[in-house]
């Protein structure tokens, strides 16, 4: 029987997290508490961490901003 391992999850820490997001340790931690941001995964006593993959689906799940250019007045 042989048993399937699934792969291993990456996982970022802080730094990257602030330069993949380009928000604020406060914005985070706002974000997190409003269901708006993956929460961490405690690695140690005193260090956390996100997955990769959680953070990469928030960001790819942000709403675009269309942007149309100015309509001109009919007259």
């Amino acid at each position: 029987m042989s048993k399937e391992k699934s792969p291993a999850r990456a996982i970022i820490r802080w730094l990257e997290v602030h330069r993949r997001v380009g928000k604020s340790r406060t914005q985070i931690w706002r974000d997190i508490r409003d269901g708006k941001f993956p929460a961490p995964v405690q690695l140690g006593p005193n260090s956390i961490g996100w997955y990769e993959d959680e953070v990469a689906e928030r960001l790819a799940a942000l709403p675009r901003v269309a942007y149309a250019p100015p309509q001109a007045d009919a007259a």
